[in-house]
């Protein structure tokens, strides 16, 4: 299984953009209280606002050892609308893919190019990636290495702001992150591993070399915080790092990804398990929910991973686009989570008794299927692989309290179980 982001939409995409009808696009709901002033007629929702898009490529924006060990400089490309009057413009940026071991910033071109049209800023930047041979440890290193290189490049255009005049015409307060696979996965450490007591206990012995939650890679003395964040096929590390408070956030996955999980499993890097944890879209926007944090989330059925981007580019993309949207124009989002539409055979009925239980459950299936079980904050505590027909969930190490049992599919099935031992 191999974080890895597929191109093959790349040479028709702008060419299905063209053809789309404003018909066919989520339009937004300005409100003249909240809207910027840049906001409204298409500009930020319009694929085709602005006709061509300049390119500045190779700016350079810190610097960092590598994967090697050896001093690595870090570069940026930035996507700028040609004809474009306006100065202060959000930023999105986007993270390439590649299992953090490959991958360039000119992966993701396409999409850059697709929000550079729209109006924004878009910035593709380097992270540092690099064989490794799959740990627990190294893994997770390599994720906290994109995560550094992405607050460095989030620092960095606050610098061009403050400090070398606004080159790039940018609004320092709008700065949207995410991305691809693995980049989307830098995107949310980004974005929500924001604390020194988050840090993962395995790297609590690099945090004085490596720089802590924000990192030595360039840039410091300015924010990292972002206004918004978008994972296409991405993961975190721990759901509890999302608080309350936390910035809005938009995803897109596939309910059987084989490579980033849907759910909360073990990944695995080139097809060699790690012991890492890591909780994907599907377990995330319950917890987003349950915290009353604005997030969208779009779920597609099948075992593709970022396929929709080759059988669904123009919807796909403009749903995060129309997110991106909603938020530099001061608009709550409001789309919840959506189900791309599967034939209803696909999804599995699920039962379970007794219920309360004292500790053991039997789930009963019609078909087999991955089952999350998720605490009340919204949590993934377990995941498994169920069988057709009756099979038997211990509960016991689990202390008392709600629990919620899903299947995984377009429209999961939902049991709420109660654990007591009263």
């Amino acid at each position: 299984m191999v974080f890895s982001y597929h191109l093959a939409f790349r040479s028709n995409l702008q060419n299905m953009i063209r053809n789309a009808t404003l018909s066919s696009l989520l339009l937004l709901a300005f409100s003249s209280a909240n809207a910027q002033s840049d906001c409204g007629a298409g500009r930020y929702t319009d694929p085709l606002y602005f006709d061509s898009v300049s390119v500045l490529s190779g700016v350079v924006y810190g610097a960092n050892n590598g994967v090697n060990g050896q001093p690595q400089t870090l570069l940026l490309d930035v996507y700028q609308p040609v004809g474009d009057t306006y100065q202060d413009r959000p930023v999105v940026i986007v993270a390439f893919g590649g299992s953090f071991i490959a991958g360039t910033r000119q992966d993701v071109a396409e999409l850059c190019l697709a929000f550079a049209h729209r109006g924004y800023v878009a910035i593709a930047p380097d992270y540092r990636v690099g064989f490794f041979f799959p740990t627990e440890a190294t893994t997770t290193r390599a994720v906290v290495r994109s995560m550094h290189d992405l607050k460095a490049c989030v620092r960095f255009l606050r610098k061009t702001v403050a400090e070398d005049g606004d080159p790039y015409g940018i609004d320092a307060d709008r700065i949207i992150v995410g991305g691809v696979s693995a980049g989307a996965i830098g995107a949310l450490h980004c974005t929500y591993l924001d604390q020194s007591s988050e840090i993962p206990p395995i790297l609590f012995g690099d945090t004085a070399t490596t720089g802590g939650v924000e990192g030595l890679s360039g840039s410091p003395g300015y924010s990292s915080d972002v206004l918004a964040c978008y994972s296409m096929s991405g993961a975190i590390g721990d759901t509890t790092w999302f608080q309350a408070g936390d910035q809005p956030l938009c995803s897109i996955h596939e309910v059987q990804d084989g490579v980033v999980p849907y759910g909360t499993m073990e990944v695995s890097v080139v097809g060699i398990p790690t012991g890492l944890m890591a909780s994907g879209s599907g377990d995330i926007h319950p917890r987003f929910d349950h915290l009353g944090i604005p997030n969208c989330f779009l779920s597609y059925p099948g075992n593709g991973h970022v396929g929709y981007l080759t059988s669904d580019p123009v919807n796909s993309v403009e749903f995060v686009a129309q997110f991106c949207a909603n938020m530099v124009c001061g608009v709550t989002p409001t789309c919840g989570t959506l189900y791309v539409a599967v034939p209803e055979n696909a999804n599995p009925t699920l039962t379970a008794f007794p219920n309360p239980t004292t500790g053991q459950v039997t789930v009963r299936l019609d078909e087999a299927s991955n089952v999350s079980i998720l605490a009340a904050d919204g949590r993934c505590v377990k995941r498994l692989r169920l069988g057709a027909g009756a099979s038997t969930i211990d509960l016991q190490d689990l202390p008392d309290g709600l629990y919620i049992l899903r299947t995984e599919g377009d429209r999961p099935s939902v049991v709420r179980v109660v654990r007591s031992t009263e």
